[in-house]
């Protein structure tokens, strides 16, 4: 049986189970969470058998698509949350920041669903998370389709026929578009004349020009069904409460919390007039009732963080006011002139006014909070160097020279592609190459430092939130020429890990990020290379420290 904290994290939440990113392989879920969730779910032998089936085949086919097509995303492994009832958080929510696949009970019941329909869904995940986008993901992912048996495609529809989900009917209508969509064709095979052929955008396929009005009729069902997945998701908790309001408003003025509440720009809240809250009742009495009742829950965890750490501090006056550039956006934010959180009722990407916070929200929120706190306190000087600055320089020496032996390797393709923006970071004072690379690492230091004292302040679930969510893929956010950006941020986040129960960091960090398939099959690094990468990087990481005198002991508060 798995013993390991991430149990704790994956059932915590009711309304559905995670299964997490370190206990799943290219054959399906190890053997001892499959243990857990025996005992701790009820799952029968028959649903785990599914799952494995169908992640075994989601592994395989992508490796396969993936090899072929260059707009094929290779397999990786993320989080699998499994919800238990379909509306109980909204049809397209993206989990611990895009590293989570969504799956529905019913995706796994071995009475109604198939190994077939779940493996589609995993792909189909895939693509949502590459291209931000619901509506188009069944047509670019139509490559799945043109070497699977007509025996195969039939029990991808039966499945989708008695499927539950709340975006059911947009399944049914991918299982009805199959005999066409079987009939496109890849670019780069020889094809019949383009002039009977047109491109699918973001794709290696060319799809028949009779098929025209189809591929819109299937993009249109397609966006039909999703929406009416999310009206029916808003009407289910569309409820209000005012007395939900009143509760809320009544503990903000009694308690007076050191938050900013804010929605449309400006300031709905504010403790230095605790009774003046008309403002905020107006935006409240329109949102749903759990909703409410989430945002109540969210600032009692932002003002107990907020109280925690001020009450750790031997001169909580000493903290700085925040940079001038500190970023306002976030689950929460430290306000520039205030020295307080923020909590926006209009976060992008964050719907607080309808229905329920999403799993592991709140957990995120509290990490956030301590994180921003600390962010003050090392600002303060309170988490300093504790080797001599030359030492330092020697280890961040260290670093640049491994970097520059790497980058004088790599594929000549990856030179070409990437020397224009290697050039740029080198221009200034920087000796060399690895030198310049090295700086753009020990710029996010203060983030390291941060996190070194924020997690004192931390549970587990906000902790492994926090680093789950920090952990992740990253290659949309940076173009092919910055390649070698995206591997200075990989190596400082992977040193997040080391704040998580995760044992074997660089399987979890290699295999859920991309990078198995960006640096390691590329040939820029192999596993030794990585492995000295990240202790040199670990190397400068540890040259910081909490300086004890700044906080009081836990014992003497």
């Amino acid at each position: 049986m798995v013993t390991e904290p991430i149990l704790d994290h994956g059932f915590a939440d009711l309304r559905l189970v995670l299964v997490p990113i370190e206990h799943l392989s290219a054959t399906g879920v190890s053997r001892e969470f499959a243990a857990a969730l025996a005992a701790r779910a009820g799952w029968p032998d028959e649903r785990i058998a599914l799952l494995d089936t169908a992640f075994a085949l989601y592994w395989s086919r992508s490796t396969a698509l993936a090899r072929r097509l260059r707009s094929w995303p290779p397999p990786r492994v993320r989080h699998i949350a499994v919800v238990r009832e379909p509306l109980t958080l909204h049809p397209y929510a993206q989990l611990l920041n895009a590293s989570a696949w969504t799956l529905y009970d019913c995706d796994l019941d071995p009475a109604g669903s198939h190994p077939e329909f779940a493996a589609y869904l995993l792909a189909h995940g895939d693509r949502m998370t590459v291209s931000g986008e619901v509506t188009m993901a069944a047509l670019h992912n139509a490559a799945w389709w043109l070497e699977r048996s007509p025996e195969e495609c039939k029990r991808f529809a039966m499945a989708a026929g008695s499927s539950a989900r709340p975006d059911a009917d947009a399944f049914r209508a991918l299982a009805a578009a199959l005999p066409w969509l079987r009939q496109l064709r890849h670019a780069i095979a020889p094809t019949p004349p383009r002039a009977d052929y047109r491109a699918l955008p973001g794709t290696d396929l060319l799809v028949p020009r009779r098929h025209a009005v189809a591929t819109q009729q299937l993009l249109d069902t397609w966006t039909a069904a999703a929406r009416a997945a999310v009206a029916a998701y808003t009407a289910k908790w569309a409820a209000t409460d005012v007395g939900a309001v009143n509760a809320l408003l009544d503990w903000l003025s009694r308690t007076a919390p050191a938050v900013l509440v804010t929605g449309g720009g400006t300031v709905l809240w504010d403790p230095g007039a605790p009774a003046a809250d008309a403002k905020l009742r107006h935006e409240l009495v329109a949102a749903s009732a759990a909703a409410v009742r989430d945002i109540h829950a969210d600032l009692a965890t932002l003002d107990r963080h907020s109280r925690a750490f001020r009450a750790s501090l031997t001169d909580a006056d000493g903290l700085p006011t925040p940079q001038p550039d500190t970023e306002q956006r976030g689950y929460t934010y430290m306000h520039r002139e205030r020295r307080m959180l923020v909590y926006d009722l209009d976060e992008a990407g964050i719907d607080r006014r309808h229905g329920p916070a999403l799993p592991y929200g709140r957990a995120m929120l509290g990490a956030r909070a301590a994180h921003e706190w600390a962010h003050l306190a090392v600002d303060a000087g309170w988490v300093p160097l504790t080797v001599s600055e030359t030492q330092r320089a020697a280890r961040i020496a260290d670093l640049a020279a491994q970097l520059d032996a790497v980058v004088a390797a790599a594929p000549p393709t990856v030179c070409s592609a990437t020397a224009d923006d290697l050039a740029a970071l080198a221009s200034g004072a920087a000796p060399s190459p690895g030198a310049a690379l090295a700086a753009v690492l020990v710029r996010r230091m203060p983030d390291f430092q941060s996190n070194l004292l924020a997690v004192r302040y931390l549970d587990e679930a906000e902790r492994e939130t926090y680093v789950r969510q920090n952990v992740r893929a990253l290659r949309a956010e940076y173009p092919p020429s910055h390649l070698w950006r995206l591997l200075m941020r990989y190596l400082f986040e992977l040193q997040y890990l080391g704040f998580s129960a995760v044992r074997d960091r660089r399987t979890f960090f290699v295999h859920s990020t991309w990078f198995d398939a960006d640096f390691l099959a590329t040939g820029v690094l192999d596993a030794a290379r990585l492995d000295a990468l990240a202790d040199a990087v670990a190397a400068i990481c540890d040259c910081y420290a909490v300086d004890e005198s700044k906080f009081i002991r836990q014992s003497e508060r």
